[in-house]
């Protein structure tokens, strides 16, 4: 998909919560984005949990809602990749961002292809995660789920928040230089120029030759740790930012 040969702002891991200092800090950080900037891309964990049950959204979710929303109005585009905190967001979202996707999203961001992805699929190692990841964004398992009573619901939403800040520590610890290296190579060999990920929580530029072509892999730092987003302006080369 193509998009407005105008900046791209990309940020991820936000990771807000309810009483959570940020969830103020990050809403003026959206309203006041530089106004040259067309498009937001969310690479995911936008809250420490966010799952698709109107029901089910506290009063933060609704004061960063809102403040997309003012964003999306002033004429910017906004995307969304579901992270591994992240369940369904088509039920209550699907309006919000004109472009909501599971996995990832391929797009031609002034004439170059660009590839978005949260991330946590990149480490095929981390075997635990992918079976829980393959549970958790089953769509049966989600309709039972949606069965309980709403308290039933929202005591579950806060054990799995709870449970999801301490999973796969080991994994986390250190970034996953090969299994990095095999994604982008794939993609690269693809057609991709620039791969974008979140969930590592670590900012980083790394770039890969593949026969004739060329590729760059970015990793977003963590939004919550510095307030640091990626941004891509045509012609140019993506460089980090402090919001």
């Amino acid at each position: 998909m193509a998009f407005p040969e105008a900046p791209l702002a990309l940020l991820g891991d936000a990771h807000l919560r309810e009483g959570d200092a940020e969830v103020p800090r990050f809403v003026r950080f959206v309203d006041r984005l530089p106004g040259d900037i067309r498009t937001l891309a969310i690479l995911g964990d936008l809250f420490a949990i966010w799952i698709g049950s109107p029901d089910l959204l506290r009063p933060h979710h609704r004061e960063v809602v809102a403040a997309l929303e003012r964003l999306r109005g002033r004429g910017c585009a906004l995307l969304y990749i579901e992270g591994n905190h992240d369940f369904f967001l088509e039920r209550t979202c699907g309006g919000l961002f004109d472009l909501l996707a599971r996995d990832s999203l391929d797009l031609l961001v002034g004439g170059r292809p660009v590839h978005l992805a949260h991330g946590d699929q990149v480490n095929t190692r981390d075997r635990q995660y992918l079976a829980w990841r393959a549970l958790s964004k089953n769509r049966l398992f989600f309709s039972s789920f949606n069965l309980l009573p709403a308290g039933a619901r929202l005591r579950i939403a806060g054990r799995l928040e709870a449970r999801l800040a301490k999973t796969n520590v080991d994994f986390r610890r250190g970034f996953p230089f090969s299994e990095c290296e095999t994604y982008a190579r794939r993609r690269i060999g693809q057609g991709g120029e620039i791969l974008v990920f979140g969930h590592f929580h670590e900012e980083r530029r790394i770039d890969y030759r593949v026969g004739e072509k060329s590729g760059t892999v970015f990793v977003l730092p963590a939004w919550r740790a510095g307030h640091r987003y990626l941004r891509i302006d045509p012609g140019a080369e993506p460089v980090f930012l402090s919001g």
